[in-house]
């Protein structure tokens, strides 16, 4: 179990002292994981207090401003997992989402691809346990949109972990409970570059994704073209 330090154990008591902490607390400028180990510490603090959570919810419901605002940047519902933003930095530093990763009951037994995201992140599992894969990327050509990845970890989560990772990392999650949802806390940090990326393991190859705008620039760009082969 991951421990929760007293400096952020005393300063996060709830919603606004948690953003408070992302804020002030943690240096997002700097490119090493050095910050996430912060971000972990306030995702602990916060997570001992539910009612925290549960409130932002019903803010968000409740302010029409920020509902439209906050609903274009969520994904709900969805075949894997849901995703619900609960707050957007002004200056896009961060973002803090609410993850339901669905059971096998609920997804039909779809397995989630190998991805990797432009941004670095931290998550902790406020509910329920989901196995995460990791991928080295050995070799990638970017013109030809072929890569090799190798597995190098596989793990465990369960209520209580925290868990961060770089940007631009391969990883899978699997719920493997038919019956159980797993509940998560996600903070993003800053973008590091235009695309996330999507892998093909087997056949070696991938393919990039892009914000909502953009992605749907993409596809009407090839759709125009009658190209079949545009995600």
């Amino acid at each position: 179990m991951d421990t929760l330090t007293k400096d952020a154990k005393q300063k996060i008591i709830d919603w606004e002292s948690f953003i408070d902490f992302l804020d002030k607390e943690v240096d997002w400028e700097d490119p090493s994981m050095a910050p996430y180990r912060a971000v972990e510490q306030a995702l602990l603090a916060i997570a001992a207090h539910p009612e925290a959570l549960e409130n932002r919810t019903r803010q968000i419901v409740e302010d029409k401003t920020l509902f439209d605002a906050y609903a274009p940047h969520m994904n709900y519902p969805r075949i894997l997992m849901d995703k619900f933003m609960l707050y957007m930095d002004p200056a896009d530093r961060f973002r803090v989402r609410l993850h339901r990763f669905k059971t096998k009951r609920q997804n039909g037994t779809a397995v989630e691809k190998v991805h990797s995201h432009k941004w670095p992140m931290s998550t902790i599992i406020l509910r329920g346990n989901y196995e995460e894969r990791v991928f080295s990327v050995d070799a990638i050509d970017e013109e030809a949109k072929t890569a090799k990845l190798t597995m190098t970890m596989s793990h465990n989560l369960s209520t209580g972990a925290v868990n961060s990772l770089p940007a631009y990392v391969p990883h899978q999650v699997f719920n493997h409970s038919d019956d159980e949802p797993v509940f998560t806390l996600f903070v993003r940090g800053p973008s590091l570059g235009p695309a996330a990326s999507i892998f093909d393991v087997e056949k070696g190859t991938y393919y990039q994704t892009f914000d909502p705008n953009q992605q749907l620039k993409e596809g009407l760009l090839a759709i125009g073209r009658l190209d079949a082969d545009f995600h």
